[in-house]
């Protein structure tokens, strides 16, 4: 799942990947000292974190923890299917919307 994130991430266009920055860290803009010095609210250092979920054991689309920095992806059975999900939760909320 992390593989295929990244694949899908490297071919997003500067929008969508600052819409999933938002999604997952809380802010649209990279550190200036890069994703390395990426903090969480106290100021204490937390990496972007990627955590895969089985299906069974969360919801339908992947779900952000801005105060960690993570988000979880649920273990699609496709490439295509991580995709379709991954847009449409970053497109929603950055819309205003939660998708349960």
């Amino acid at each position: 799942v992390c593989v295929w994130f990244w694949e899908i991430v490297s071919e997003y266009d500067q929008e969508l990947k600052a819409r999933l920055l938002q999604f997952v860290t809380g802010s649209s803009g990279a550190p200036a000292r890069g994703f390395r010095s990426l903090q969480e609210i106290n100021g204490r250092v937390m990496k972007f974190t990627i955590h895969g979920v089985a299906l069974e054991n969360c919801g339908a689309f992947p779900s952000p923890y801005t105060k960690s920095n993570r988000i979880d992806l649920p273990i699609y059975g496709s490439k295509d299917e991580l995709g379709e999900k991954l847009k449409i939760a970053i497109t929603m909320a950055a819309t205003g919307f939660d998708i349960e």
